[in-house]
């Protein structure tokens, strides 16, 4: 009698430890999921439904960069379909089998779409701005710009500055004279995100007296307007006269909406006449150059598998300027059924994908996913 019950004991024993544990269907909220439109069609795909699953995994390509990995897609399947799948590159090589640094690699920002300039090209993830105080600098002693992502300049009053990622950044510019006197400016800059092609400056005529003529130069056509003319009064004209009641300094601010619902934010200090202090104010411009990306170094990849097996791939085709990936937010997470760390994003995107021959959209992309190391 107790050889059958340790014979049983083993085989239930045995039984335990084949056991694969996958996610069931519930009514819970989902952890992790992907919604969005695809090539025209709605698209909702939650982890713990209809058999799906949220795999996470890393691995270091030929170049030794660590691409971090996210999958949605069905358990048991050899050949899935409706699946996702998310690559993030690595920001930096590694040695072979090398510690992978993920914290810096994914910080809530913009990131590049591997997109194809050539085949042995990724798409550049290094914009130059060039920057250009306005004004008469004679009388100026110190010149202090604060990029807006943590790297400040003393001294320059026209510096260049090299961004790492895209994104909107808050430039700041303040300036000190000999006698003192100091004045600050902040303006937006866009950097190779959706809406960077929409941009505009303020144009102003000379004080007389107390008044002046307001108007806007850019990219788009503006479809409203918004001043604020630093005095507690607005306008939505497009071009405007305004008197100040009394003499001094003002932050003019502008915001336009173009037909194509870019929206774009710009300011400028002015002085009425007899003004005698200083007064910050600059220019920028988004250089055109392309830095050299070989190894695609923190470059997204996204490739959908539709439900006729057929696989789309963004990193073969050439994004347009809307195209876009951005985290919104990076967090610890539990570790994955191989026992690796993870990392839950929460990502939003819009690209465009092809297999070689067909192209499609994926649009108002909005996505929890997670990534291992």
């Amino acid at each position: 009698m107790k050889h059958l019950f340790f014979l049983f004991a083993l085989v239930f024993i045995c039984l335990m430890g084949c056991k694969k544990d996958y996610p069931v269907s519930s009514n819970e909220t989902p952890v992790f999921y992907f919604n969005g439109t695809v090539n025209g069609t709605p698209v909702n795909v939650n982890a713990g439904v209809n058999n799906y699953f949220m795999y996470s995994s890393y691995a270091q390509d030929s170049n030794y960069v660590y691409n971090f990995l996210g999958e949605l897609k069905q358990t048991n399947c050899t050949d899935c379909r409706n699946k996702i799948k998310f690559q993030i590159n690595n920001y930096t090589t590694s040695s072979l089998n090398g510690p992978v640094q993920i914290d810096t690699s994914l910080i809530p920002s913009y990131y590049s779409m591997h997109g194809a300039y050539s085949v042995l090209v990724g798409s550049a993830t290094e914009y130059e701005v060039s920057f250009n105080q306005v004004g008469d600098s004679a009388a100026i002693s110190g010149y202090t710009w604060d990029f807006g992502d943590g790297i400040t300049e003393t001294g320059s009053f026209n510096p260049t500055h090299l961004y790492t990622h895209p994104g909107y950044y808050n430039a700041c510019l303040t300036i000190t004279d000999s006698l003192g006197c100091s004045s600050s400016i902040c303006k937006q800059i866009k950097v190779a995100v959706p809406d960077a092609e929409c941009d505009i400056s303020i144009i102003d005529s000379s004080p007389s007296g107390n008044t002046f003529t307001f108007s806007s130069s850019g990219s788009g056509t503006p479809n409203t307007c918004l001043w604020d003319f630093g005095d507690n009064t607005t306008s939505g004209s497009s071009t405007v006269t305004h008197t100040y009641l009394n003499p001094g300094t003002y932050k003019v601010s502008l915001q336009t909406i173009d037909n194509g619902n870019c929206l774009s934010n710009t300011c400028k200090n002015v002085s009425t006449q007899g003004f005698t202090g200083c007064l910050a104010n600059f220019n920028f411009s988004v250089l055109t150059n392309q830095y050299p990306n070989p190894l695609s170094l923190s470059n997204v990849t996204i490739t959908w598998t539709d439900n006729s097996g057929i696989t789309y791939s963004s990193n073969t085709i050439t994004q347009p300027n809307d195209s876009f990936f951005q985290i919104i937010s990076v967090e610890n997470y539990l570790n994955n059924e191989n026992n690796q760390p993870t990392k839950k994003l929460h990502v939003k995107l819009k690209c465009t994908l092809t297999d070689g021959i067909n192209t499609i959209q994926i649009t108002d992309g909005d996505a929890v996913i997670a990534v291992s190391y």
